[in-house]
């Protein structure tokens, strides 16, 4: 079976956002039908194509006021719109009063769901928990005061730890929307299942009003099987949540020069390799042009296909990031993302005498834990019972304090 799980490509920004606004076109090397870069679109083989994409106020506030036309969606797309908290933490975004409305009109046109503005204790608003959370608050009620059905709108809940979650979430538990979103959590299984724990305690699962539960910024292989079990849980009682997450990781791994190859779901990580470029590799870009099967290494079905519009013989055809060679790799990975979702999704709905033996121990028993926290009259209850594995699982000192542009491969 296909389950209701969504997973959103965050991809508005960068080379490969501005080249799905601009529609490029991949020119076929064998006279077939050209291939659009936009892999939502109607044109995209409709075997391959995801129709479903993430947008985010934080980046397009101003540079993109009708994203919705120009990045090309339609009726068959699913948007979901982030509000730009992130980037106000860190500093992308500036914080200034007006904001609000300007936030709420541009999902209201560009977005099939969106996520209240919130702004997350973290980066330079870190220790100052209670400030950022009146701040949201008001700006979670001038939301609820003004949907109008439109657009559908998740609240959401900000933390480090399960006292914080559930702080917040009293705060904001008041606003009537259709759905929650839990922020903050993409490295840390104890901050994730924290925030899971407090929505479950507060029976947001069983608020008919609950249509989504998403995850921000999730890209670990061991948290598409979490997710998917979380998922499966909810569907096996009968409720109709969509679970959803996003990532720029397919996307954003081309900075790195990076080319996904295989994946391993014992240890929960990617494989890949390394692609040359002029700028780095001068000295073997040559005789890459040379080769005999200038084709990209076959991973995928989705491979083949691509090997007819982008091969090796591209390689010079890069400004920074962009250029048909990138965008090859951009949509190999992407493809390949998707591949590891419907493979983990086969385990997570099989029988388990086969998803026990392809994982570790650990994360099969935070599945499990999962499955009962779901299902149980008493959520703390369970929480509590596994939570020495989950802090054993967690870095609760991880810092969001990363540099995104260390390393840079092929550069932006």
């Amino acid at each position: 079976m296909k389950s209701k799980f969504k997973y959103l490509p965050s991809f508005s920004v960068g080379a490969f956002g501005d080249g799905l606004r601009r529609n490029v076109i991949l020119k076929s090397k064998s006279g077939k039908e050209d291939l659009p870069i936009r892999f939502y679109s109607k044109d995209f083989p409709k075997k391959f194509r995801h129709n479903d994409f993430l947008v985010s106020a934080g980046h397009l506030l101003k540079h993109d006021p009708d994203c919705w036309n120009t990045m090309g969606f339609d009726e068959n797309n699913f948007v979901m719109g982030d509000s730009g908290g992130y980037q106000i933490c860190s500093g992308a975004m500036k914080w200034k009063d007006g904001i609000t409305p300007k936030v709420f009109d541009w999902l209201q046109k560009n977005a099939t769901v969106g996520m209240n503005l919130d702004i997350p204790p973290r980066l330079k608003y870190d220790g100052k928990f209670y400030d950022c959370l009146d701040l949201s608050s008001k700006n979670f009620k001038y939301f609820a005061d003004n949907q109008d059905g439109q657009t559908d709108y998740m609240n959401v809940i900000q933390g480090k730890d399960e006292y914080e979650f559930k702080t917040w979430y009293d705060e904001v538990k008041q606003y009537p929307f259709q759905g929650w979103a839990i922020g903050g959590s993409g490295f840390s299984y104890y901050k994730f299942l924290s925030g899971l724990m407090v929505l479950l305690e507060g029976k947001e699962h069983l608020n008919p009003n609950t249509k989504y539960i998403h995850i921000l910024g999730t890209s670990r292989v061991t948290y598409f099987l979490l997710l998917l079990q979380l998922q499966k849980s909810f569907e096996e009682m009968g409720l109709d949540i969509v679970v959803t997450t996003d990532s720029s990781s397919p996307d954003r791994a081309v900075v790195f020069g990076t080319y996904y190859t295989g994946f391993s779901l014992k240890r929960g990580t990617w494989e890949a390799i390394n692609f040359p470029n002029e700028k780095n590799h001068e000295e073997i870009v040559d005789d890459f042009l040379e080769l005999k099967n200038p084709k990209f290494p076959y991973v995928t079905e989705f491979d083949k296909m691509l090997s007819d519009y982008v091969d090796f013989t591209d390689i010079r055809q890069t400004t920074g990031t962009e250029g048909v060679y990138t965008y090859g790799m951009r949509l190999h990975n992407f493809e390949f993302f998707k591949d590891v979702l419907d493979r983990v999704e086969t385990l997570v709905y099989g029988h388990n005498y086969l998803l026990e033996q392809s994982i570790n121990k650990d994360i099969n028993q935070l599945m499990k834990f999962i499955d009962e926290m779901v299902k149980s009259d008493n959520p703390r209850y369970v929480f509590e019972k596994y939570k020495s594995l989950i802090t054993r699982m967690s870095n609760t000192n991880t810092s969001d304090n990363v540099n995104p542009d260390a390393g840079k491969f092929f550069g932006i």
